[in-house]
């Protein structure tokens, strides 16, 4: 097939071209070629790592009656599969059955894993509050306290209020429980099912 003069010179033209860039296209093409697939394989093994989270994760809460058992699962989460919000759950449990059954300091360990491993805000407070009620259970109320900074949630303010309110009671600071019974008061409506409770609270430690 002939081509006319200018058809020719169009084609020389590519070709100098291709020459020129062509090189660089393929590489930018199988850089982005490379990319997605890596992109696909880190969310499916993102997806994988949850499932196999979930699932032992669903084994530790049918072990929430026998401490040892659930231990050896949370520790299994934790080593394998720290970066999940299914590790953090599991730990919350073994620290909630570990308190129950009076071994403080082994919650104690559990919820700060929490606190330097949980990748969601949420959980995160969750410990706080849980550590300051365990710290409240050994009389350590300088301890339970510093649990309860960092809030990170709003939604949880009036819970840490609350539960600083709990601490300054048994520590004799009436003057401070009462205001922090009032912060919490603040932050709920009259509907939320703690508001009359609180009110109880306060009610109780008198006007000072």
């Amino acid at each position: 097939m002939a081509f006319d003069l200018q058809e020719q010179e169009q084609i020389a033209e590519l070709k100098a071209w291709w020459q020129d860039w062509g090189k660089y296209l393929a590489a930018v093409v199988v850089a982005g070629l490379v990319g997605y697939a890596g992109y696909a394989g880190w969310n499916a093994y993102q997806s994988s790592e949850a499932e196999a989270a979930a699932e032992i994760y669903a084994k530790a809460e049918l072990m929430a009656d026998d401490l040892p058992k659930l231990r050896a699962e949370v520790e299994k989460l934790q080593s394998q599969y720290g970066g999940t919000g299914y590790a953090a759950r599991a730990t919350l449990l073994a620290a909630k059955v570990a308190a129950s059954s009076g071994d403080f300091k082994s919650a104690q360990t559990q919820l700060q894993w929490v606190l330097g491993h949980g990748n969601e805000a949420g959980l995160r407070d969750a410990a706080r509050l849980r550590l300051a009620a365990v710290n409240l259970d050994m009389k350590q109320y300088d301890a339970a306290l510093a649990a309860l900074q960092g809030r990170e949630e709003e939604a949880s303010t009036a819970l840490f209020a609350e539960a600083r309110g709990d601490v300054l009671v048994e520590k004799g600071d009436a003057a401070g429980a009462r205001d922090a019974y009032k912060q919490a008061i603040a932050k709920l409506e009259k509907s939320a099912p703690s508001y009359q409770y609180l009110e109880v609270k306060l009610a109780a430690l008198g006007n000072g």
